[in-house]
């Protein structure tokens, strides 16, 4: 199966039509939407957006939330500042938008790859005396950082 990605083109308005050509010559299958359209749209395997300064904490387990197995914070200029700041807010990656072609498709193709395999993964931890079985996904980290956000 073709993984199904989901590129949001606000904030990306000179990259995000190639960003979207770019990923699709190499293959992939690329949707270009609005951040409106984001709330309805079916969960898929990446989601690539430029997130604001707003709440990329709660903006990420939201996209988590709702079934989306991984966010790639997009910036239109590298910067460590923010590709810190993005990563330690729950996205699964960051690049910049104009990285060269070749580099873009490998980056976005790890994404896949690593979300597929953790997908697939689970593991048995043992929660007050009962073994249950956690599951990476949604990242349990961004979540109680969520949690927090919400409560105050």
């Amino acid at each position: 199966m073709n993984p199904h990605l989901l590129l949001v083109r606000n904030g990306l308005d000179g990259a995000a039509p190639w960003l979207a050509q770019v990923l699709q010559e190499a293959g992939l299958n690329v949707v270009t939407i609005s951040l409106h359209e984001l709330d309805d749209a079916a969960p898929s395997d990446v989601v690539l957006l430029r997130m604001g300064h707003d709440n990329p904490v709660a903006a990420c387990w939201q996209l988590h939330k709702r079934g989306h197995r991984s966010v790639i914070a997009v910036g239109g200029s590298p910067s460590s500042k923010e590709c810190i700041r993005l990563l330690n807010a729950g996205a699964d990656y960051y690049l910049d938008a104009w990285l060269l072609k070749a580099e873009l498709v490998a980056r976005v193709r790890v994404v896949l790859r690593l979300s597929t395999w953790l997908g697939k993964q689970s593991a048995l931890t043992e929660v007050e005396g009962e073994t249950k079985e956690w599951s990476p996904q949604p990242p349990r980290l961004a979540r109680t950082f969520a949690e927090r956000e919400v409560a105050g």
